[in-house]
């Protein structure tokens, strides 16, 4: 199948958005170095929501490595045979009629393979924040509970979640590349619906699978523990809190600490940890201390990872922080 007649590129989209994609330009590249621009349509019915719809024959074995700023997508694999990856976590087998969920708050690279021989048809539905923010921020990190596991890296906060698309999921997907409609509005308003029923879709399937893992909630007890966790973490934020000693500290096992963090917080231990510092170190510099001084303040000793971290999270470095809430 050959997409070249409605084919347009991430970057023309983008230069006709009044909301600015940082990660179009990277998928834009990595579909031009395979060779997949005449194979690819993508398709933009709102600023908040691209579809990218795939459908290629690969030539041979192919091995990738993807790399870009945060996003949020659900893909889902009609056909196609492979693994998906994220660097510092163990791969995710696709097949047909898998899908998978993925977000991430910064800089992310993976590694992808994609088998010889195998068609690959794929359905790429990337959602903008302040879409996910009106449906009432999304977030994997909660959603995910107990499937996140070895694909993840949830102190980092990035989540890869895959799981077998329901029959409802894989029928969206084709009527995404089948649409029947000419361009214009009707087009733009069916492929728009068509994305947000497939994200409901894939939400309810991953909510079904994490109540079928039967992770037991919190009882009362360990919330008190878990209380008692982050209060230490807000107080003590610059000690070097691992999970074995905050766990021997609140007096719960490691296990029940790790999924209640999640549970109850959303986060994993180490992401409240790093974003705890990273707002106090926030708030020292506001009140005039030195970048240096805010990040041994709050347990950074590396102010190269420091910066990097700041800047991922408040979206600006350290150093412009107290001159950009001037501005505001």
């Amino acid at each position: 199948m050959n997409f070249s007649d409605r084919s347009q590129s991430a970057n023309e989209i983008a230069g006709a958005d009044s909301i600015p994609h940082g990660w179009m330009e990277s998928v834009d590249s990595e579909i031009d170095q395979l060779g997949w621009r005449a194979a690819t349509r993508v398709e933009q019915p709102g600023s908040d929501v691209t579809i990218y719809m795939i459908d290629v024959m690969p030539e041979e074995d192919l091995v990738f490595h993807p790399e870009g700023p945060a996003t949020f997508s659900l893909s889902i694999f009609l056909d196609g045979a492979g693994t998906l990856s994220v660097d510092g976590a163990r791969p995710f087998a696709m097949q047909s009629g898998s899908a998978i969920f993925f977000a991430c708050n910064r800089k992310t690279r993976g590694e992808n393979r994609v088998r010889f021989g195998k068609r690959l048809r794929v359905v790429d539905i990337r959602v903008e924040k302040p879409l996910l923010e009106r449906l009432g921020g999304i977030s994997l990190a909660r959603l995910g509970g107990a499937l996140i596991t070895e694909h993840s890296l949830p102190d980092q906060d990035v989540f890869l979640i895959g799981f077998k698309a329901p029959p409802e999921l894989m029928s969206v997907a084709t009527n995404l590349l089948q649409c029947r409609f000419e361009e214009g509005v009707a087009r733009r308003a069916y492929l728009y619906s068509k994305a947000i029923e497939a994200l409901s879709l894939g939400l309810e399937a991953v909510t079904r699978m994490e109540a079928g893992t039967k992770v037991k909630p919190p009882s009362e007890d360990d919330r008190r523990r878990l209380d008692l966790a982050v209060a230490l973490i807000e107080r003590q934020y610059s000690t070097d809190w691992t999970i074995a000693r905050l766990s021997r500290e609140v007096g719960l096992n490691e296990r029940r600490l790790k999924e209640g963090f999640r549970h109850a917080i959303g986060k994993s231990v180490h992401a409240y940890l790093r974003t705890t510092r990273l707002d106090a170190a926030a708030a020292l510099l506001s009140a005039g201390a030195s970048v240096t001084e805010a990040a041994y303040a709050v347990g950074f000793d590396n102010l190269s990872h420091f910066s990097k971290a700041f800047r991922e999270h408040k979206g600006v470095l350290p150093s412009r922080w107290s001159e950009n809430r001037q501005i505001r």
